[in-house]
């Protein structure tokens, strides 16, 4: 039984200020803050940063495998966000409890007690906003890493106030007003807008035409872009088609680019891997290519845990690199994966009382979609999550040169080096 609450706050209560953004092309959207400012010194220590670190890496890798291995996907390429999807998942936590709670807690291997968690990600945010100042983007244009948070509510709607000033304190987030109720096409296509712009036209239509109802109440969304040059580019003239080796053995040409530089890179039985980084140093692409025939075994094994121990071992040493060129474009609904990794009460029986108390709430779906090209000059990356919640219907010394061949299917992430936060991660398994 749902209870009313002292604390609920109604959106026109004088505690939190609104403001309107109107333009010709498109509607006005009031906008809803707590009076709380944004903390923009979060501190964590040392054993913080470690712990949350290595819990998103854990979760990324968790949540790889677990699309990778769907129906869906279990024979194709995958490139998600796994950053964008636990910022746009940690908003909605906030406001979970009781077994709901626990379940996307553990889920989602948020180790650390809540206000730690919260002001983790703030620490994130605003140091990923601080990267690749004065660098290059891939076309020559400033280097872009963009994550941005967005909150969108149903007008009239009474969210509970500790709710939006954690998100306010710790997301930079204010409430957009909409009407899901009565318009809940033209919400859509709000939202859908706000993301295109933030990510530069590369996610288009974050969320489809059945995913946003009049039973919807809010909707949590995270977009991330990120453009950047390679520090040392290959040359257009030295890419050639060459053969790559698929997962069934069949070999089949693709372009590949081919360099000879000095890398971070290491090499087992099992696996090669490099690190090759971005304009600036703050960002790098880390590609691991288990050996031809075992990546299947490789990846069952794989963990978070595993991917920045590779980090960790990489070492500077003269490569010569063959490289394949790759776009892609996806989108995936992740209620499924996050399900199997055991968030299920969110979905179904939820308990977001910290939310809101008029009615019950459940996610009814989670919607993310990416962007992925790569090329001589650099990479170019986008994605956006969106959390839907609706009302519960009834160099040294020389050295022999390194030969690295990425002529087989391989695991990629963009990494942000100082947090070693997984912006990106998936697999390659046909490069197109």
């Amino acid at each position: 039984m749902i209870k009313q609450s002292n604390i609920a706050l109604l959106l026109a209560v004088a505690s939190l200020t609104a403001c309107s953004a109107p333009t010709e092309d498109k509607p006005q959207v009031e906008t809803v803050r707590s009076s709380l400012a944004r903390d923009t010194a979060p501190v964590l220590s040392p054993t913080e940063l470690d712990t949350f670190a290595g819990d998103q890496a854990d979760f990324a890798v968790d949540l790889y495998r677990a699309v990778g291995s769907s129906a869906e996907f279990h024979d194709k390429d995958v490139f998600l966000s796994p950053h964008s999807i636990s910022t746009a998942l940690a908003m909605t936590y906030a406001g979970a409890r009781g077994e709901t709670k626990e379940e996307m807690k553990k889920a989602l291997h948020f180790g650390l007690p809540d206000d730690r968690l919260h002001r983790g990600f703030d620490y994130l945010d605003l140091a990923l906003s601080s990267r690749g100042q004065g660098a290059l983007d891939k076309d020559g244009k400033p280097f872009r890493l963009s994550v941005i948070n967005s909150v969108w509510g149903q007008k009239n709607y009474a969210f509970e106030a500790p709710f939006l000033d954690t998100l306010a304190v710790n997301y930079g987030a204010g409430l957009n007003v909409v009407d899901f109720r009565g318009a809940p096409q033209a919400a859509r296509g709000t939202i859908n807008s706000w993301v295109e712009e933030k990510t530069e036209s590369r996610i288009e239509e974050l969320i489809p035409e059945d995913g946003i109802r009049a039973l919807t109440r809010m909707v949590l969304v995270n977009a991330v872009y990120f453009n950047a040059a390679w520090t040392t580019k290959f040359d257009p003239l030295a890419t050639a088609q060459a053969p790559f080796t698929t997962l069934d053995g069949t070999e089949k040409p693709v372009t590949m680019m081919n360099a000879e530089l000095s890398a971070a890179h290491t090499k087992d039985a099992a696996f090669d891997a490099i690190e090759l980084p971005y304009d600036g140093g703050a960002v790098s692409m880390l590609v691991i290519a288990p050996t031809k025939g075992t990546f299947g075994e490789f990846e069952s094994t794989l963990t978070g845990a595993k991917v920045l121990d590779v980090l960790a071992g990489l070492r500077e040493k003269p490569v010569r690199l063959s490289f394949p060129k790759a776009k892609l474009h996806q989108a995936f609904e992740l209620k499924g994966p996050l399900e199997s990794l055991g968030m299920k009460h969110a979905f179904e029986g939820a308990d977001f009382t910290g939310i809101a108390q008029l009615e019950e709430l459940q996610i009814s779906e989670v919607f993310h979609q990416t962007f992925l090209a790569v090329d001589e000059g650099g990479t170019e990356a986008a994605a956006a999550t969106a959390v839907v919640i609706d009302a519960a219907s009834s160099a040294g010394p020389p050295v022999d040169i390194v030969k690295m061949q990425v002529d087989r299917p391989y695991v990629v992430a963009i990494v942000d080096r100082q947090t070693k936060t997984l912006l990106f991660m998936g697999r390659i398994l046909d490069p197109k």
